[in-house]
């Protein structure tokens, strides 16, 4: 007959299960709070971002407009200063951009397609999602959303998403904290097309950057490349970088240039 064991057993056949489910406990626990920590950490460290929707593949062949030495160029540059660097391109989408604000962005390079609406004088920033593509009619019906036509075609089903100041300020999580967005599009700063550039400084930017005027691709390119090299590697303010960029000729005889706002955002350099 089999000896019960004795209470003394039983404590310490019962202290090492115990043992075993604290081990195991923790071999589950530890990995995860180490994810933890380090995604938190992630999340807090300054990041910077290049938003090529220019360059996208799922644009129309007439109005994509790659050019691989920029995006190189500008990731190095960005690189150079940030320990984390987002690149988006074909991901350029509507569900993207609601997250600019909570990825605590402090240099958001854009470079993008974009559409003016005449009526109620805003920018609007492209996508690379055309309309139909995603059920937004609810964006669409409260003017978070606009349609794009950036292919000069009417047929509805050829434009393209594109951002309000109301998708800003209503849609966009989180904040653009001391954020400098350099959006290398025409019209971002056009005379009278300020709240989209107001939009995002509301929402808590340094500083925007745009074009007052329309623009071809090449010279947008040429003077994006210029403005990052004064930015980073001469380490100029704003000021002293945009004042170096000439006024170009645009393909309508048009002068256009590059330009800031607020004003007060005049000594601000990349950190």
């Amino acid at each position: 007959m089999a000896k019960e064991p004795s209470i003394v057993a039983r404590f310490f056949s019962n202290k090492k299960r115990l043992m075993y489910v604290s081990v195991a406990a923790l071999i589950v626990l530890v990995p995860t709070v180490y994810f933890y920590f380090t995604t938190l950490n992630q999340i807090s460290q300054p990041r910077a971002a290049m938003i090529d929707q220019l360059g996208s593949a799922k644009l129309a062949q007439s109005i994509r407009f790659e050019n691989r030495s920029f995006v190189a160029t500008t990731l190095a540059f960005l690189q150079s200063r940030f320990p984390l660097v987002d690149y988006y391109s074909d991901n350029a989408t509507v569900e993207q951009y609601k997250e600019l604000g909570s990825r605590n962005y402090k240099l958001i390079v854009w470079r993008a397609h974009s559409a003016l609406d005449q009526e109620s004088k805003y920018v609007a920033i492209s996508t690379t999602e055309r309309y139909g593509s995603q059920n937004y009619d609810e964006y669409l019906d409260n003017d978070q959303l606009t349609l794009c036509n950036v292919t000069g075609d009417s047929d509805l089903n050829k434009m393209y998403l594109g951002i309000t100041p109301k998708f800003v300020k209503e849609v966009i999580s989180g904040r653009f904290e001391n954020t400098a967005i350099i959006l290398l599009s025409c019209n971002g700063l056009r005379n009278g097309y300020y709240s989209t550039a107001q939009a995002f400084e509301e929402k808590g930017a340094r500083v925007f950057v745009s074009w007052d005027e329309w623009v071809d691709f090449d010279i947008n390119d040429h003077a994006g490349s210029l403005l990052l090299q004064y930015l980073f590697s001469n380490n100029d303010t704003l000021s002293t970088a945009i004042g170096r960029i000439p006024a170009y000729s645009s393909g309508s005889g048009v002068q256009v240039r590059l330009k800031y706002d607020p004003e007060n955002a005049a000594d601000y350099r990349v950190p």
